[in-house]
């Protein structure tokens, strides 16, 4: 069961330019003066241009660790990019607000509104593109238009103190209804400090998981009426697999992280976890907000530190073997083959690099391509080199490549995606194969 990351994560990605270098990321300061140009807009020295299309009756203009509540919908040309309100149900969606971390940051206008505004910003794609923000849907010689309506500003210090006190009403409300379901069922589970209750069903072997470790669990999630929401032993939700983790890093719901602490290996258990070590007062796709949940748990296997590794390193000679490539391995277990060495350079971290590339698993399955029709997206992908844009072993094995070099990169999963893999295309502890070629470095 994976944590609730929220939609103002995805919204991160299209308004506070999650993918700047860091050399164009220095906050800007918001004054609101600017130029008055055609058509009622006012453009900022930043480039931002805006226009206030309804006044609110709001008093108080965003501040720094303000938090919003807004409605927004992205726009280029006559295509929606994206859409808070069809992603979230009709409601407004939360946002904390952050120094503008580039020049037109649209956070410099939401800066600028009050609660009722509503207002449209627009910027040049080319610009963006200049101070490194890219997106796969970016049109250079159009514009990004945000029309924006904003719903609340509450100061960090109201909105913790209106969260801790909800917080704490609902954890007495949680209390009474876990104890009437106890007696309800004759079940009597143990408590810990934070309220997290817990059976054990079948009694494992060894010492308790520890915080760190890797872990493969069998899981079912259930309200408190008996209805599933959620489990890989149970066919009806598509996912029969052991689900593995690292405990104890925050992958999880905090019920989890804890009390997968309290198993060892084989153990069968059952969580009884209170919405504050949940998902709390966020709604969670078919989750109610504030819900209590069940999980029945089995621990399937606890991973020795390294052994994952030691299993990728594996596989990649393994297959380098049979299909007779030599490959030059790194200290961190990368493997790498260079078929074209390119001109110049190689490519270092803070530079903008252009790719085409062509990613399998080992079985030879494609996952993902920008030069193969069938994955929708044909055109060169470009990215900020050694900044965590991508995964690790891009970060390091482009390093390796000049400007026309082509060849291949065999990624372990530790510099992949790791115990968690990445949809259903990329299975968890999935060794990677990328054919790539750099076209251009800026």
């Amino acid at each position: 069961m994976k944590r609730l990351t929220g939609i103002a994560f995805a919204l991160s990605a299209f308004i506070v330019g999650s993918s700047i270098h860091p050399s164009c990321a220095s906050a800007q300061e918001t004054t609101g003066k600017g130029v008055k140009i055609a058509n009622g807009y006012t453009k900022l020295e930043s480039g931002l241009e805006y226009k206030i299309i309804k006044h609110g009756t709001g008093k108080r203009k965003p501040q720094i660790n303000d938090h919003l509540e807004l409605n927004i919908v992205v726009h280029e040309l006559d295509t929606v990019i994206f859409s808070s309100r069809k992603m979230n149900g009709d409601k407004p969606v939360p946002l904390p607000v952050t120094a503008p971390k580039f020049k037109g940051d649209p956070m410099e206008g939401f800066m600028l509104m009050v609660a009722g505004d509503s207002a449209i910003f627009r910027l040049p794609v080319d610009s963006m593109k200049k101070m490194g923000n890219v997106q796969p849907w970016m049109k250079s010689g159009e514009e990004v238009e945000y029309n924006v309506k904003l719903v609340s500003v509450v100061s960090d210090e109201d909105f913790k103190k209106d969260n801790a006190e909800k917080e704490g009403k609902q954890k007495g409300i949680d209390e009474k209804l876990l104890k009437d379901y106890f007696a309800k069922t004759n079940i009597k589970p143990m408590k810990t400090a934070s309220g997290l209750y817990y059976t054990i069903t079948e009694e494992g072997t060894g010492n308790n998981i520890k915080a760190g470790q890797t872990v493969s669990v069998n899981y079912t999630g259930m309200f408190m009426d008996g209805k599933k929401f959620d489990s890989n032993v149970d066919s009806a939700f598509h996912h029969v697999q052991p689900f593995e983790l690292e405990v104890g890093k925050g992958h999880v719901i905090k019920g989890w992280d804890e009390g997968l602490q309290l198993l060892k290996k084989g153990t069968k258990a059952v969580f009884y976890i209170p919405s504050g070590l949940a998902y709390g007062g966020t709604e969670r796709n078919q989750i109610p907000a504030n819900s209590i949940l069940i999980f029945e748990v089995e621990i399937v296997d606890i991973q020795v530190p390294g052994k994952q590794a030691e299993t990728d390193d594996r596989l990649i000679r393994e297959y380098l073997l049979k299909n007779n490539i030599q490959a030059t391995k790194t200290e961190s277990g990368l493997y790498y083959v260079i078929t074209t060495k390119g001109l110049g350079p190689n490519a270092k971290p803070g530079k903008k690099v252009t790719m085409n590339y062509t990613g399998k698993l080992l079985n030879g399955k494609m996952f993902d391509s920008n030069t193969d029709p069938a994955k929708g997206h044909v055109q060169p992908f470009t990215f900020t080199l050694g900044v965590g844009q991508v995964i690790k072993g891009w970060d390091e094995g482009v390093q390796q490549l000049k400007l026309g070099s082509k060849g291949t990169l065999f990624i372990p999963s530790g510099l992949g995606y790791g115990e968690h893999g990445a949809g259903g295309d990329i299975p968890p502890n999935a060794v990677l194969v990328f054919d790539v070629e750099v076209t251009g470095i800026d």
